[in-house]
């Protein structure tokens, strides 16, 4: 008897967990590259305590239309806020499942192993971009990116037309190959993306000067799994996924 009891309660608890395995799901996020470094390890956080699967979806805010209109359905999207608070007027987001994430500032970077210079104040930072012989961001006119973040920065002290005379214009990973390549002294980037080999940050913008992105989370309206979808949202804003959001350089909002 001890036994088969012992069996029987074997086949109880492989019973529960083929249930367990049987019900995990997988849920398809859109969502941009500058929040790539903190949502990553979120989602493999979230898969370990759930048991479902993110699979992602990376775009560049330029891209951010066509993806949606080629690369779906997704189930939940996290970008800038504007892009959702749009998708929500459109109906296409569940308004209750619409939550403020993260947000990002702009950084300095610069060559591995360069003389960092001082950028604790804005006449620092002016300083220091006077300075520079070459100076390389990305494209200003991108909307949700940063190089729009960089030019804003870059008017209130004064120095734009000065950086537009000697700065360059790249993609981003292409500026930061530049940047440790030493082609260019300074590189301006998200600061969530602004470390790569050979390539790191000399410092954040000044508070008084920095400018955000902020990131909203939220659930399609013709999700296949919203309530999985709308359970990731919620860990996004979580107290444990605000250290990883911290570490990979960015300010949590949810928690």
């Amino acid at each position: 008897m001890h036994n088969k009891s012992r069996v029987s309660v074997s086949v109880c608890a492989f019973t529960l967990l083929a249930s367990s395995v049987s019900r995990a799901a997988e849920i398809k996020v859109l969502t941009v590259g500058g929040l790539q470094k903190g949502i990553t390890p979120i989602a493999a956080d979230f898969s370990k305590e759930t048991n479902n699967i993110v699979k992602f979806n990376f775009t560049n805010p330029a891209n951010l239309a066509k993806s949606l209109a080629n690369d779906g359905p997704f189930d939940v999207i996290v970008v800038a806020n504007q892009p959702i608070v749009d998708l929500e007027k459109a109906g296409k987001i569940i308004a209750s499942s619409h939550v403020k994430v993260v947000r990002g500032g702009i950084a300095i970077a610069m060559k591995e192993g360069a003389a960092k210079p001082d950028l604790s104040t804005p006449e620092a930072l002016k300083s220091a971009l006077v300075a520079a012989k070459s100076i390389i961001y990305t494209d200003p006119t991108t909307p949700n990116g940063s190089g729009k973040k960089t030019k804003a920065i870059l008017q209130k002290i004064g120095v734009w037309d000065l950086v537009g005379a000697k700065g360059k214009v790249d993609g981003l990973a292409q500026g930061r190959e530049a940047v440790a390549n030493g082609r260019f002294e300074i590189g301006i980037f998200n600061a969530s993306e602004a470390e790569a080999p050979g390539c790191v940050i000399a410092g954040l913008i000044p508070q008084t000067l920095q400018e955000y992105t902020n990131y909203d989370g939220g659930v399609f309206s013709d999700a296949l799994q919203k309530e999985v979808g709308a359970a990731f949202v919620k860990f996004l804003t979580s107290k444990a996924a605000a250290a990883r959001w911290t570490a990979a350089r960015m300010e949590p909002l949810g928690y």
